[in-house]
């Protein structure tokens, strides 16, 4: 029974946030590329739940930069295989997402909300698998995604001017 418990706590040790390595800028950037796909993909489905149809725009914007956002899925998931090791490293990054997911899960839902959306969708498409463009919108938009274990640097900086 001891065995179980020491290999169950290891488990959920290995993808907890506090574990977390730090981010270099490129998984930083990848994740700002993710969270606005969520963002997109949230704001889609919420909009369709009230009525308001923004899937086409969302479609376009997916297969448009589908390249960008494979490349991003794919930094991340080696990000968190590395930092949280092959067996949880899946775990980690499904746990990340589903958290992106949810940051957008509550927020209200009405037809000015849908219009922005559709709009945002409507110019990341024309981003054409330019990451650089895509993190730009996602600035502009606000979208911060918590990074677990922070920035690389950034906490170190922090803690000598304390």
């Amino acid at each position: 029974m001891r065995t179980y418990i020491c290999a169950a706590t290891a488990a959920l040790m290995a993808i907890s946030p506090a574990n977390a390595a730090c981010w270099m800028a490129d998984h930083a950037d990848a994740a700002r590329v993710r969270d606005l796909q969520t963002f997109l993909m949230v704001e889609t489905l919420r909009c369709s739940a009230i009525g308001f149809n923004i899937s086409r725009q969302y479609n376009a914007f997916v297969r448009g930069n589908r390249g960008a956002i494979v490349q991003a899925n794919d930094t991340l998931k080696a990000f968190f295989i590395k930092s949280s090791g092959p067996v949880y490293g899946q775990s980690a990054y499904d746990h990340f997402t589903t958290r992106l997911a949810n940051t957008y899960g509550a927020s209200p839902t009405d037809a000015s909300s849908c219009d922005s959306a559709r709009s945002v969708a409507e110019e990341a498409t024309l981003m054409d698998n330019d990451s650089e463009g895509l993190m730009m919108i996602a600035d502009r938009q606000g979208l911060d995604p918590a990074l677990p274990g922070g920035l690389c640097g950034r906490n170190m900086m922090a803690a000598r001017e304390r």
